[in-house]
């Protein structure tokens, strides 16, 4: 049975969502292509019809996820420093700590693009960059937008690793705040 070009193509975007959810979860090296396949309800078997190597299937994660994020801080965004804030903070979350899945690959996949291919790297930089191009319209400087972005990132990173929810909280608060007088002192130089 032959199946439409838009079949193909609606089955190669549910792979690439449920993989990025798993891979989030599970990280993306250590999960095999049966689990990754298996995610979006595919035997592993099909996987060579959707892409032609693995990283190629990393390589559209990093892409579909990464703009996800961009249009989640770009859309809910209002111009302001705050309201930024607000965003970083709630980026900073235990939430987001306890459910990797379901928040951005940027913690979760960082190390494992760093020994991937060019063709994902070169993914992964573009994508990044779209997201400090928003944020860096709003914060102003560019250094401090790499900070912020930075300090999101790994902030989520370390508390992930830590084994006790007061190590993991303590990471969040002190990150939490470090933002808090890095967005203040931009308001204050604005004054």
């Amino acid at each position: 049975m032959r199946y439409s070009p838009e079949h193909k193509e609606d089955t190669r975007r549910r792979v690439v969502q449920a993989a990025g959810a798993i891979a989030k979860k599970q990280g993306f090296g250590t999960t095999g292509v049966d689990g990754l396949m298996g995610a979006a309800g595919l035997k592993g078997s099909t996987f060579y019809h959707h892409f032609a190597t693995k990283n190629d299937l990393l390589e559209e994660i990093i892409g579909a996820e990464l703009e996800g994020m961009r249009k989640q801080f770009a859309g809910k965004r209002n111009g302001s420093k705050r309201h930024l804030l607000k965003q970083v903070l709630a980026y900073m979350s235990v939430q987001h700590v306890e459910e990797p899945e379901l928040g951005c690959v940027l913690p979760t996949l960082s190390a494992e693009v760093a020994r991937a291919d060019e063709n994902v790297k070169k993914a992964y930089e573009d994508a990044v960059k779209g997201i400090y191009k928003d944020t860096q319209e709003v914060v102003g400087d560019g250094n401090v937008t790499w900070a912020l972005l930075a300090l999101s990132v790994g902030a989520v990173m370390m508390a992930r690793a830590m084994a006790s929810e007061k190590a993991r909280d303590e990471v969040l608060k002190a990150c939490g705040n470090f933002a808090k007088r890095t967005v203040a002192a931009l308001e204050d130089d604005e004054s």
